[in-house]
Parts: structure tokens; C-alpha cells; sequence
């Protein structure tokens, strides 16, 4: 607006004399010693995933609103950034370095894992293909929409300033066709994860349509630089507006309004107006030039007021890493000092235990949010989806918390508690009641009907609780099972926290797998146990000489059956009344006096004929007349029997399982573990021990750690010797 010359294209290659550029053609200047010393060492801290606190802008602003334009505008040249989708889905760095000898861009794309940069890259169309190839293979890789792994692009240029900018991706209001619904809330946490670091400056585009009162993303800004101390609001596309204005004094007062909301604000792309505008008021703030000339100024003197900070901080991560290396070499010294290894290794074992007894105790760390499983996770992950012969859908409480431990064993000891309650005694044929019946009848004694339902809610039980008790067994595994990896993160955790070595095994795969296996075998013993131990309970219960069980009289069990609700079968039994069965027992045990084989089979032969005669003919289950009979034998065997098997069920769950399991599964945990895992591990010779960290493998996987410190040492250490050089200077 300022001046007519002003347009939407990217600036021309003439580089402009004003002071800034004049101080980027002496390579010598401090400035530019300044700003390669920390472009260097942001490259260390993308390759190696350090953490410093290195001056930057980033750029962030909705999608479309002008982001890559403004990169491509201070870089002199169009790389096509902003016709690739795929390219807004991780963040660029863009490091552009003023060479005066560079009359052509030179552009390198530094390596995914490491801080050396690739071949120059001079094709705009080639930039913007390797942006969106390593995207898209991060991204399937990944499995995701976005990633916050950057990609970091060196440009010299003869046209473009000392200056370095992350690019986010632009925020959007929808997901695209094929994307994750969350994909614009996720990429709303990482522009705020790359922007909240107050070490970074933000420079927030917005288009000058949009009213600053109306803006979308402006709460976003607020929420991570509340007074905007750090940010540069920069309003594009200003050409837009243009048609608003008819006179000097309208531009005036709309670029009053944002001088008096902002001190720090820009209006770039600009073309010229009717009478122009307050020049003297408002040139500072106009103008892709007076944006450039701010971030370059504001970066060389972040970078001069941060390098003492970062001179320190370099030479405490050089200790660091130092000392980590040296750790590494006595790590790999000690492969040959079995004592060492064997002690270290136990350390390490008993730590496990400890924290896996933690864990069932109650400890709430790490979070059970991220390592927890709700009642369908585990079911789905164990692979035992369902309770075997349970038909209802089976929810206890706090089915949808991710628990772990001591919290999801008992969730599971409670479903299966569920699960054991909604079996009913299943109905039983007439020919089944007739065959156990008749055979206890044979065999005399006044409890005929009362022995035959006991018998077939025995039955009834072994055969449908059994199935229950393994798969509760199978599931307590399961959840135990779980507690290895988390026992592995709290060990971890607490590492850090207290800075902690001795016992590190980190590196020893092979001591590794070997301690996960102990553990897995550990525990498959411990569910192997437990289903002999539930089903000796089980035997116990439905034993005949069990008396936990006997049944009170037949209105006592009709009343049983009322409460247990067993399903009656709906076609009508033509069985005799009982009072009939128990005429013909008592008729045999009038004769019981009678003994030998042969008077016993006489005495059968008899009752026998008895039970005919008063069944019209039939024997029991024939085709007498019983209709006008009042009471069932049939009806009054399966009313007892789902009697007998509500007291099974009942006596089994509360007072043996629960018990068992108990004891059988936590109390071994608690106590038995790091004895278990000993004798596993140590309780062999030397040359045995020692195959687990001499495995194909597990020196080579140290080697390879202590390479990477090696390669980390040397690169900071030449980043503290750069900025040591750099200090002087200042």
C-alpha cells in the first residue's frame, strides 16, 4: 500500500540494500556465525531427538490462509509446497541461508534419522515430489493422518535471508475424504505442541476477510501466548479488501484498529489504493520487505541473547552423553564378567517382581488410561470372547474403565461370578429321569425321586460349570499376563526419576526374552494350578456323599425352582404322581430283610411288577393314564434337581472358587514370583547363564547403541566447540 510496486507474485531476485541485507553479504559478520552455529545445531536435535530450547518462528494459521506463499516469498523462489496436499501433513523446517554465491537455489533434504543432509536439489518440481514421498511413506508407515516428525530443507540463496521457519500444517474445520474424523483436532495439538515452547516465535496468518472478531483460530493463539508477547499476526491476501476503501482517511482508521489491538502486526501482498495511507504512521507495518527485515532482526537477536543458555546447556548434554557412553563401554566390558551379570540380573528380576506385586496391590502408575484394557479389550485380546454356555450379555461394573492389576482381576472375578449365575439347570429328557430313576429304585432305599435329581444336578454341574472355571482361569492368566510390560514401564520410570543404572539391562536381548518367557511360564503353571484346584472343588461338590447339598423336602423344591426360574418343558409328561413311586419303594423296603443274590433279584422282579400294575400297565414312563393325576414323579425330579443345582452353583462360587482363585493366582505373585524367576534365570551354570547375553543379537544391539552415542557425542561436542568459538566473539 505504501508504494504501487507492491504486488501478489513472489519478490523479485534483485536483492534489496537496505541494512539487513547488507549485513548478510559478510560471511564473517557474528550474525551469520550465530545463525549457522544454530542451524547446525537444530539439525543435531531433529537427528537425535534432543530437546533445546533454540530460538525459532514458526508459522501457523488456517489452511489457505497464505502460509507457503509467505515461505516461498522469503525464500526469493516457488517450490510448489502449497500444491501438494501431502506436504501440510508433517511440519517443514526451512533453513534458509544467504549466500551470495548461490545465484540459483541449492535446496538438501536432511535424513530422516540423522543430521547429515542429502544431494542438492535444484528442481522445484523435484522439492515438492520428495516432500510429498516421504510423507506419504511416514504416514503409512505410521498409520496416521499427520505426523509432528518434521522434515527439515536447507536453502542457500543468494535471494533470501538468514532465517529459519517451521511450517505446520494448516488448520481445518473438517477431515478430508478418507481421513480419521480426528484429523483436525490432531493437527490442532500438534501446531499447539510445536508453538508452546516460549522459546519459539509465532507468526500467525490470517486472510483480511476474516474479522479479527470472527476468527476461528484466534482462541488457539490466546491459548498458547495469552498476551501475544511472542506472536506476529500477519494479515494476507489484503488485496481482498481493497474494494472497501475509496479514500486515504478509510485506510487510516482500519490500520489504526490493528495498531491499537497489536504493536506487532504486518499486512503483506498489498497493492495501491486511492490517496495511499499515513506513510509516516504506518510504513514500519506494510509490506512483505518490513516482515522479512522484523523476523530477521528478532531471530539474530533471540540467537545472541540465547547462546550463553545454550553454550551451558551443551556442555551439560555433552557430560550426559558422555557419561551414557561410558556406561555403554562397561556394559559391554562386563558381557565377559559373569559375576557382574549374574548381579545385575537379579537386580533387574527382583525389581520386576516387586513392581509386579505392586501392581496387583493397587498402584495406579503408569496411567491406566494408556495402559489399561476395558472388559471388550481384554476379551478380544485373550481371544476368549465369550462365557461357554452363557447366552445373556454378560457387563459387570466398570466394564468400559481401562484397569489393570489387582483392579481387572477382580472385574473378572466378578463377570465370572455373572456368568455362573445365569446358568440355569438345563431341562432333562423323560428318558435320562427314567433311566437314573429306575436304577436307584433298583437298588432300594426310600429316596428314590430325591437321589435321581441329585444325581442329574450333578451332572448338570460338571458338565456346565466346568467350562466356566477354565475360562475364569484363562482370563485371570490373561489379565496377570499383561503385567510384565507394565511392570517393565514402572521399572523404567522410576529409572529416570532417580537417575538410577546399577541394574540396568537395557541392550541384553537375549536376557530379555529369556525373563519374559520365565514370567509367561510362570504364570501358565500358576493357571494350570488353579484349574485342577477349582476342578477338585467341583468333583468335591458334586460328589454323592457330598452333604453340602442334599435338598429339603418336595416343597422345599418346588419353592427352589420358583427362585431359580428353571424353564419347565412346555409338552405335557404323562409320568405317574410320586405318591405312587414312593408306594412301590415302600413295598420293597418292607422286604429288605430278605438277603442273597437270589432273593434280591426276586424282591427287583416283584417291585417291579408292583410299579406296573399301579402304572396302568406302564413302567413309570408308559401309557397309563396320569392326566388325572395331581403332582408329576418328572415334574417333581427336575424341580428338586434345579434345586440341587442352585446349591451347587451357589456353595461353588462363594465359598470355593473365589478362595481358590485368590490364593491360587495373586498369593504366588506376590510371593512366589522372584523365587520362580531365579530358578529359572541363575540356578544354572556359568556357560548356560551366559548364552543369554552372547545370543546372536544381543552384542550387536549394544554395539549399535554405543555407535549412535558416539556419533551423538561428536556431533554436540562440535556444537559446544562452535558455540564456545561464538561466545568469544560476542
Amino acid at each position: 500500500m505504501a508504494t504501487t510496486n507492491a504486488h501478489l507474485t513472489t519478490p523479485t531476485k534483485t536483492p534489496s540494500t537496505n541494512s539487513s541485507s547488507h549485513s548478510r553479504k559478510h560471511p564473517n559478520n557474528p550474525s551469520n556465525s550465530r545463525f549457522e552455529a544454530y542451524n547446525r545445531l537444530q539439525a543435531a536435535a531433529v537427528a537425535f531427538g534432543e530437546k533445546l530450547p533454540i530460538p525459532e518462528i514458526v508459522a501457523l494459521g488456517g489452511q489457505s490462509d497464505g502460509k507457503s506463499s509467505l515461505l516461498e516469498a522469503l525464500l526469493g523462489f516457488r517450490f510448489n509446497v502449497r500444491e501438494v496436499e501431502m506436504g501440510t501433513r508433517r511440519p517443514l523446517i526451512l533453513q534458509m541461508v544467504h549466500d551470495p554465491s548461490a545465484l540459483e537455489p541449492r535446496c538438501r533434504f536432511q535424513e530422516e534419522d540423522s543430521e547429515e543432509y542429502g544431494s542438492s536439489v535444484v528442481s522445484s518440481t523435484t522439492i515438492a515430489d520428495i516432500i510429498k514421498s516421504r510423507t506419504e511413506v511416514l504416514l503409512k508407515r505410521t498409520k496416521t493422518a499427520v505426523s509432528s516428525k518434521p522434515i527439515v530443507m536447507r536453502a542457500e540463496y543468494a535471494h533470501c535471508p538468514n532465517l529459519t521457519i517451521i511450517d505446520t500444517p494448516g488448520f481445518v474445520l473438517k477431515a478430508r475424504k478418507g481421513e480419521p474424523e480426528t484429523t483436525p483436532d490432531e493437527i490442532l495439538s500438534m501446531v499447539k505442541s510445536l508453538a508452546s515452547p516460549p522459546h519459539r516465535i509465532l507468526v500467525f496468518l490470517q486472510q483480511s476477510s476474516v474479522e479479527w472478531c470472527s476468527s476461528l483460530w484466534l482462541d488457539a493463539i490466546k491459548d498458547i501466548d495469552p498476551n501475544f508477547r511472542r506472536s506476529v499476526i500477519v494479515v494476507s491476501k489484503f488485496d481482498n479488501r481493497l474494494k472497501e476503501f475509496s479514500d486515504r482517511w478509510e485506510v487510516d482508521r482500519y490500520l489504526s484498529k490493528y495498531l491499537k489491538w497489536i504493536q506487532k502486526f504486518y499486512i503483506i501482498y498489498v497493492i495501491g489504493v486511492k490517496g495511499g495511507f499515513d506513510e509516516e504512521k504506518f510504513r514500519p507495518y506494510i509490506g512483505f520487505s518490513s516482515l522479512r527485515d522484523y523476523l530477521e532482526s528478532e531471530l539474530q537477536k533471540r540467537y545472541k541473547e540465547a547462546a550463553p543458555a545454550t553454550l551451558a546447556l551443551l556442555e551439560q548434554r555433552c557430560c550426559e552423553v558422555n557419561a551414557e557412553l561410558d556406561r555403554m563401554d562397561s556394559k559391554i566390558l562386563a558381557t565377559s564378567d559373569v559375576a557382574h551379570l549374574r548381579r545385575s540380573a537379579m537386580l533387574h528380576a527382583a525389581s520386576i517382581s516387586n513392581h509386579v506385586g505392586a501392581l496387583i496391590d493397587g498402584a495406579a502408575d503408569p496411567a491406566p488410561e494408556q495402559w489399561g484394557k476395558t472388559t471388550i479389550e481384554e476379551q478380544s485380546e485373550s481371544g476368549i470372547g465369550v462365557w461357554p454356555g452363557v447366552t445373556v450379555d454378560i457387563k459387570p461394573p466398570n466394564a468400559t474403565l481401562r484397569l489393570y492389576g489387582g483392579a481387572a482381576f477382580e472385574r473378572v472375578m466378578h463377570e465370572f461370578r455373572c456368568a455362573a449365575y445365569s446358568i440355569e439347570c438345563p431341562p432333562v429328557s423323560r428318558e435320562k429321569v427314567a433311566n437314573i430313576l429306575l436304577a436307584h429304585a433298583g437298588r432300594g432305599g426310600g429316596r428314590g425321586l430325591t437321589e435321581a435329581a441329585a444325581e442329574i444336578a450333578r451332572a448338570a454341574a460338571r458338565s456346565w460349570l466346568a467350562p466356566l472355571l477354565d475360562t475364569a482361569c484363562d482370563r485371570l492368566a490373561f489379565v496377570l499376563g499383561n503385567l510384565f510390560d507394565l511392570a517393565l514401564e514402572r521399572n523404567h520410570i522410576r529409572d529416570s526419576e532417580y537417575d538410577k543404572k546399577n541394574g540396568d539391562m537395557d541392550g541384553y536381548v537375549g536376557f530379555h526374552g529369556a525373563l519374559r518367557h520365565a514370567y509367561n511360564r510362570f504364570i501358565k503353571d500358576l493357571a494350570k494350578q488353579c484349574k485342577q484346584l477349582v476342578r477338585h472343588h467341583l468333583d468335591s461338590v458334586t460328589s454323592p456323599y457330598s452333604q453340602q447339598t442334599t435338598p429339603g423336602k418336595v416343597a422345599e423344591t418346588r419353592e427352589a425352582l420358583k427362585e431359580s426360574h428353571m424353564t419347565v418343558p412346555e409338552t405335557p409328561s404323562p409320568d405317574q404322581p410320586c405318591d405312587l413311586v414312593y408306594a412301590g419303594v415302600r413295598k420293597e423296603n418292607v422286604n429288605c430283610n430278605e438277603i442273597g443274590p437270589r432273593k434280591r433279584i426276586s424282591r427287583m422282579i416283584k417291585n417291579t411288577e408292583n410299579l406296573r400294575v399301579q402304572n396302568g400297565g406302564s413302567l413309570l414312563f408308559g401309557n397309563g393314564d396320569s392326566g388325572s393325576r395331581s403332582g408329576s414323579a418328572y415334574l417333581e425330579i427336575c424341580s428338586s434337581a434345579a434345586q440341587h443345582f442352585a446349591r451347587i452353583r451357589e456353595v461353588l462360587v462363594e465359598r470355593s472358587v473365589t478362595s481358590t482363585l485368590n490364593s491360587g493366582f495373586l498369593t504366588p505373585c506376590r510371593d512366589r514370583l522372584v523365587l520362580a524367576l531365579g530358578l529359572d534365570l541363575f540356578a544354572v551354570n556359568d556357560e548356560k547363564f551366559m548364552d543369554m547375553f552372547v545370543a546372536p543379537g544381543a552384542i550387536d544391539v549394544l554395539q549399535n547403541e554405543r555407535q549412535s552415542l558416539q556419533k551423538r557425542q561428536k556431533t554436540l561436542q562440535s556444537c559446544l566447540n562452535e558455540f564456545k568459538s561464538l561466545a568469544r566473539a560476542l
